[in-house]
């Protein structure tokens, strides 16, 4: 159930987007923009490129009646890669927000609307007596924060897909993962390998 912290966000990332809709690709940091193109296509070993498709907006189903967490579409298009290593298939997603209380605000309004996720009815991919499980919880790790959402696919053809949104300073990424268990990890590497890239 959305609370009111969650309208708060909301309220929040529509005035300070607002505000920056027209730099939200670009970034007040000293340093000059960040290179997000070369921080998301490093290749981490036995990993091959893939293209990644257009980025989900929407960052989880939930059940019927529930609004589902969306990204706010002011953000733009992201500069977008995708990976694979046979057994796991992640693409990213990254912005480059105008100052990092965009980026603030952003992960504020998920991390508020993100537990609506574990509403999501059982998957039919689960099969006949198959029970999918879905968890929601904040996730920080390499000078990331955010929040990952996990859904666990059981019986002979299990599967994991892994979606976090977390942020580091003006830097926006959304990583969507799928595969098996090594989910979380492939994605640990990848985040921590973006913020060696980044500084």
């Amino acid at each position: 159930m959305r609370t009111a912290t969650a309208g708060w966000a909301g309220a929040a990332v529509a005035v300070v987007l607002g505000a920056c809709t027209s730099t939200v690709a670009g970034t007040a940091s000293p340093g000059g923009p960040p290179d997000l193109e070369t921080a998301l296509s490093g290749e981490l070993p036995g990993s091959r490129r893939v293209d990644a498709p257009p980025p989900p907006w929407q960052l989880c189903t939930t059940a019927p009646g529930t609004p589902a967490p969306r990204l706010d579409p002011a953000l733009g298009e992201p500069v977008a890669a995708g990976h694979s290593s046979g057994e796991v298939t992640l693409h990213l997603y990254a912005w480059a927000t105008s100052v990092p209380m965009v980026a603030a605000a952003i992960l504020a309004q998920a991390e508020a609307e993100a537990p609506d996720c574990a509403s999501a009815p059982p998957s039919p991919d689960a099969g006949p007596g198959g029970r999918v499980v879905r968890s929601v919880d904040d996730w920080a790790g390499s000078g990331w924060t955010g929040v990952r959402i996990r859904t666990e696919v059981p019986g002979p053809d299990a599967s994991v897909r892994e979606t976090r949104l977390v942020r580091s300073d003006e830097v926006v990424v959304l990583v969507v993962a799928t595969g098996g268990d090594p989910v979380s990890r492939v994605v640990d590497d990848h985040l921590a390998a973006v913020a060696d890239r980044l500084g």
